[in-house]
Order: C-alpha cells, then sequence, then structure tokens
C-alpha cells in the first residue's frame, strides 16, 4: 500500500510494448536500474507502468532492442497538479467557494428552541438575540454559558437551560419549573350550571344541593347544583347558607349532522408539462434570481430541498426546487355508490371533531341516505354523552343564616 502511494505521489505512466524483443527491453531496463510494475501480457503486446521521470530511458530501450514503445496513460499527482494548472477559472473557482464557506460557517445561522411548553420559543429566540445570540451573528467569542445563567435569571419558570453549538446552528434546550398548584377560591359561592344542553344522565354532588334528577332535561346556563345548602335540626329546616358547589353531572345530547356530495364535479388534470424553479437558501435567507412565467393554470407539483452537511456540520447552504405542472379542469361524475362512500366520510369526520370538541361518547348513531340527481346526503343523528357541569359565581344572599 506504501508503494502503491509513493508511485501516485511521484506519477507514472502505463506504456505498451509490442516486438520480438520484449523481453530484452524489459531486462534492459532493469539492468539500467528503471523501476516496471504490473508488467502483463496481452496478445502481442504487454503492458506496464513505470515512474514518469524514466520515461525517456525507456524509449532509449525500446530503440535499441527494435520495440515499439507506446505511453497510453499518465497517472500520479504530478499529472493532476498539472491538469488543475491549466484550468485556473476552475481552480480559482473552488477556492472561491472554499473561502465563502469558510466565511459563512463562521456565523450563527440558526437557533433552535427544544423543550418549552409554557414559555414562548419566539420570547427565548428575542432574549438571545438581545444577547448577540441570532442568526447572522458571528459564532466566535459567545459566552454560552453566561447567557443561560442570565436568561435563567430573566425567566422564572426556568430550572434548567443549556446552549449547546453544533456546526452554525444553536439549539436551546429547556427545562421548566413545575406549574405552581392552582389556587381555587373557595370563599365565593359558586353555582354549578349546565354548559350545554340535554337529558340528564348521572348526577354526583361533592358539595351544594342538586337541583335536577336523571331524565330531567336541562338548557344551557340551567342551575344544576346550588350553592345554597338547607340548615336543618332534624326534619325542621332552621336556616340556609351558602358554598362553593362542586361535582360531575353528565347528560345525554343530540346532534344532528350530515355529508353532502355532488354526483357530478370538476376534476383536476395534469397535463404533463411543467416549469421548474431553483432558488438558493443561505441561513434563513431565500434568494429566487431566475423564477419562471407561470400562467394561471399552473399550480405547484412538487417542492424539495437539497441541503449540505459535512458530518455533524451543516453547511448554511441549500437550493430548493420546485416544480410547477400545467392542469386543466375536466368535467367528471361519480356513482352513487362512490358519492355515497365520500358522503359517509365527511359525516365520520364531523362525528369525530364532535367527540374531539366535547370530550364525550357516541350513546347512539342513526344514518339516513338521500339520493336525488344532483347529489347524495347521509344525515346523521348522534346521541352523545358528556359533562355538562360548570362553575359560576352565585349570587350571594343577604343572611346566611335565618331563625
Amino acid at each position: 500500500m506504501f508503494l502503491a502511494l509513493w508511485n501516485y505521489i511521484r506519477g507514472y505512466v502505463i506504456i505498451y510494448v509490442t516486438g520480438f524483443s520484449v523481453e530484452r527491453f524489459i531486462n534492459l531496463a532493469v539492468n539500467r536500474g528503471i523501476f516496471i510494475w504490473d508488467v502483463a501480457p496481452e496478445r502481442n503486446k504487454v503492458v506496464m507502468k513505470a515512474a514518469v521521470k524514466n520515461a525517456d530511458e525507456l524509449k532509449q530501450c525500446g530503440i535499441k532492442t527494435g520495440c515499439r514503445f507506446e505511453i497510453i496513460g499518465e497517472c500520479g499527482l504530478p499529472v493532476l497538479l498539472r491538469r488543475c494548472m491549466e484550468r485556473k477559472a476552475y481552480i480559482g473557482g473552488l477556492a472561491a467557494f472554499a473561502a465563502v464557506m469558510y466565511i459563512m460557517s463562521s456565523f450563527i445561522w440558526t437557533v433552535k428552541v427544544v423543550g418549552t411548553d409554557r414559555i414562548s420559543s419566539e420570547d427565548i429566540i428575542e432574549s438571545c438575540a438581545e444577547r448577540g445570540i441570532a442568526p447572522g451573528k458571528l459564532k466566535y467569542g459567545i459566552d454560552l454559558y453566561e447567557a443561560g445563567a442570565s436568561l435563567m435569571l430573566e425567566y422564572k419558570d426556568i430550572s434548567w437551560i443549556a446552549l449547546n453549538l453544533k456546526g452554525t446552528g444553536i439549539t436551546v434546550n429547556i427545562v421548566e419549573t413545575i406549574p405552581e398548584t392552582e389556587y381555587v377560591e373557595r370563599e365565593t359561592p359558586t353555582d354549578v350550571v349546565a354548559d350545554s344542553d340535554g337529558v340528564i344522565i348521572s348526577i354526583a354532588a361533592s358539595a351544594g344541593t342538586p337541583m335536577v334528577k336523571e331524565g330531567d332535561e336541562v338548557k344551557k346556563g340551567d342551575i344544576l347544583i346550588s350553592s345554597v345548602v338547607a340548615l336543618k335540626d332534624g326534619e325542621v329546616q332552621i336556616g340556609q347558607k351558602q358554598v362553593c358547589a362542586a361535582g360531575e353531572v353528565t347528560a345525554e345530547k343530540k346532534y344532528e349532522l350530515e355529508g353532502t356530495v355532488p354526483l357530478n364535479y370538476n376534476e383536476k388534470v395534469f397535463t404533463g408539462k411543467t416549469k421548474t424553479d431553483y432558488s438558493i437558501n443561505i441561513g434563513d435567507k431565500s434568494f429566487n434570481f431566475v423564477s419562471p412565467k407561470l400562467p394561471d393554470d399552473y399550480e405547484t407539483v412538487t417542492s424539495d430541498s437539497l441541503d449540505f452537511e459535512i458530518g455533524d456540520y451543516i453547511i448554511p447552504f441549500g437550493i430548493n426546487r420546485t416544480v410547477y405542472g400545467e392542469r386543466i379542469i375536466e368535467k367528471a361524475k361519480r356513482t352513487k355508490e362512490e358519492a355515497e362512500e365520500l358522503a359517509r366520510k365527511q359525516l365520520d369526520d364531523k362525528i369525530t371533531d364532535l367527540i374531539m370538541e366535547t370530550g364525550g361518547e357516541i350513546s347512539r348513531l342513526t344514518t339516513e341516505t338521500i339520493t336525488d340527481e344532483i347529489n347524495v346526503t347521509v344525515k346523521g343523528e348522534v346521541s352523545v354523552i358528556m359533562r355538562i357541569d360548570k362553575q359560576q359565581t352565585a349570587e350571594v344572599l343577604n343572611e346566611e343564616v335565618t331563625e
């Protein structure tokens, strides 16, 4: 391996030798101290390699032995350097590119915040910018430890912070403090009221007086658990007081939803004609020097980005490629079965959104399909069981206790 490397550094030639005295040619070259390697016979010729500096002496050996000598290739570092010197513009471009990459790698190009929940990431990025940590700033001379310490002093909800520099990006890792226990006011009397219409399924009062029972129909805003509690001496009421009413109340509510899909529709079809747009990213900035003229009937088909990395080092340079395709609108028609399937999917999506919004669960679902010459509609009646209790400040009584 070392010998091959040494031969590459010195440079070598690949030669063809033909004639009736090839063996004499080789012997004469060896006697003159010329090192020859990789000797391989090929039909009526012999291929071999020798150092570039011995090329003239090998020609003399060929003349003396009557062999035909031909150099078919030059390899090695000297040959590469000679070719590079002949392409000065190419070498200059590589040097300029390397210089630009070196200069750009001296700046911060990205600042990312990880681990925030209650704290706004935008606020952290702004605070970092005030301390000289922002895209476009030199990364040398920044004290990341001091910046982290000052951020902890500024934000009381941070229990641990670390700023890590990797390549041209800085990652701000944050661990937030445990949130303070929410204080619930127990002095002000509150009623539990209905947050929605429905039919009561169950009521469990932990404080206060239940005002409804299972099967009662209530409207939004009705009092479910009153803050007023009767004070009794045996079976005799001797007064009343107000408390902070609390409890869980579940009710069933019906919703009417539907999905509608037309039988005739306009379909978007791409013709296959495309136009491609390239732009350059430098840090967080995007530059588009030449953009194709796009008629109204062109829209984005694909968009991708080519980024450059060297190991863990992220080069703040990238190329965006966006392909636009020509599209036409054609009239199309669905079968009734296809339209019904799409309408049912619409209905299912609306039911899913309803469950996510209310936090309840479906108790009953009935559907009906209506078809005419224009649309296919799937109507659904959904019964949802959900909590409807909500605390609301109660009207304070003039006297808590009366006798």
